[in-house]
């Protein structure tokens, strides 16, 4: 069903289970959850990925550094994820449209990387609850990708419109995203 339902929505192939890859999708119950999956999955990924290069740290020291980032648009159930998933969450500003853009992304990762903590998450939102307000997917991918940043795209309250083809250019860039969710009567997310 969540094949069926990822190519309505004009999901790219690498998200679906039919992939015949690592990808899928899972029913959630809430917006909320669906992106604390997304950030623990994120914060798994990057657990490994460090005690790798530096097999000294324990994984404590690890989470004690890493850092993701959203907008000050986003809903409060995003800050309540790096909470749950004890990590830093930092708000960043958006620009005069409400939009998180990509420069300030790139800004708040080149700070964090020069006071040596990890970026490891970033949540771009398509269609914000509060304003309906749409960061650029499309700019803020390349950045998350050039950082080795986790991207999960929330879509929580205007993602339904994606079934629409009219409006799938807010989708532009969903590619090179690692994870999407959206609501209808429960949450979806493909990782």
């Amino acid at each position: 069903m969540l094949n069926w339902l990822g190519k309505i929505l004009g999901l790219p192939e690498e998200f679906l289970a039919c992939s015949e890859g690592q990808a899928g999708g899972v029913i959630q119950g809430t917006a909320s959850e669906a992106t604390l999956v997304a950030l623990l999955g994120a914060k798994a990924k990057v657990i490994n990925r460090v005690q790798e290069e530096h097999p000294e740290w324990d994984e404590a020291y690890i989470i004690s550094r890493m850092v993701g980032y959203t907008s000050i648009q986003s809903h409060s159930s995003i800050e309540r994820t790096g909470l749950l998933g004890e990590v830093k969450l930092c708000s960043l500003k958006a620009d005069p449209n409400l939009q998180l853009r990509s420069e300030t992304l790139e800004e708040a990762i080149k700070q964090d990387l020069a006071d040596e903590l990890i970026p490891f998450y970033a949540v771009c939102i398509l269609g914000t609850t509060n304003t309906c307000a749409f960061d650029r997917l499309d700019e803020f991918g390349p950045v998350a990708n050039k950082f080795n940043v986790w991207l999960h795209v929330d879509a929580p309250y205007a993602g339904s419109a994606f079934i629409c083809p009219e409006y799938r250019h807010y989708m532009k860039g969903i590619e090179i995203a690692d994870s999407f969710n959206f609501n209808f009567d429960c949450s979806a997310i493909w990782l």
